[in-house]
Formats: C-alpha cells, sequence, structure tokens
C-alpha cells in the first residue's frame, strides 16, 4: 500500500503546486491589468484631455468667429434695406416670383373648369 499512498501524496503535491500556480497567475495578472489601468489614466490626463480642451477651444472660435460674420452681414443688409428701400421691395418680390415659379406656380385656388 505504499505505491497508493505514494501515489496519493503525489496527487496532493500536484494539486497544491497547480493551486498554487494558479494563485501566482491571478495575481500576476491583476497587478498587470492595475499597471495598464494606470498607464491608460495617464495617457487620458496628459495627452488625451488636453487634446480635446483644445479642440474645444478651436470648435468655440469658429463658433464666435461665424456668429461675428452673421452679425456683419445682418448689420450690412439691415444698412442697405434702409439706403435703397425700393430695391429691398423689388428684390424680395423678384424672390418670391422666383420661387414661386420653381415650387410649381401653375397651382390655382379655384379650378378652371367650373361645370
Amino acid at each position: 500500500m505504499s505505491a497508493a499512498n505514494d501515489f496519493s501524496n503525489d496527487a496532493r503535491r500536484l494539486k497544491d503546486q497547480a493551486a498554487a500556480s494558479t494563485d501566482r497567475v491571478a495575481t500576476d495578472a491583476q497587478e498587470e491589468l492595475a499597471k495598464l489601468r494606470a498607464q491608460v489614466e495617464r495617457l487620458m490626463q496628459e495627452r488625451v484631455t488636453p487634446a480635446l480642451a483644445g479642440a474645444a477651444d478651436q470648435v468655440q472660435d469658429y463658433a464666435t468667429r461665424a456668429r461675428e460674420a452673421v452679425e456683419d452681414r445682418a448689420d450690412a443688409l439691415s444698412d442697405t434695406v434702409r439706403e435703397r428701400p425700393l430695391v429691398a421691395i423689388g428684390v424680395a418680390a423678384l424672390g418670391g416670383y422666383l420661387i414661386g415659379r420653381l415650387m410649381g406656380g401653375n397651382t390655382y385656388v379655384y379650378p378652371r373648369d367650373r361645370h
């Protein structure tokens, strides 16, 4: 029975070694994951966050410039209408006529045939 006891002891020892190896691998994996997380967080703080802030500033600048350009154009148009009101009315009437023709100007309120 000594062989059976030796086999049993060897199996127990292998089981304990396998459990210890599994614990070491799990611990190593957790440590590596923690290191990777720390690296990702550092990269986010060092590179991504400033890049996003820079992009946000640039978008804000474009929006400000666009708003100022629209305001300048509106002021210029308003000045032109004040200086030449009849021309502005004529242009508006012509624009309305053209848009009406483009949108199907052959529509009538009343049908042609009244039977």
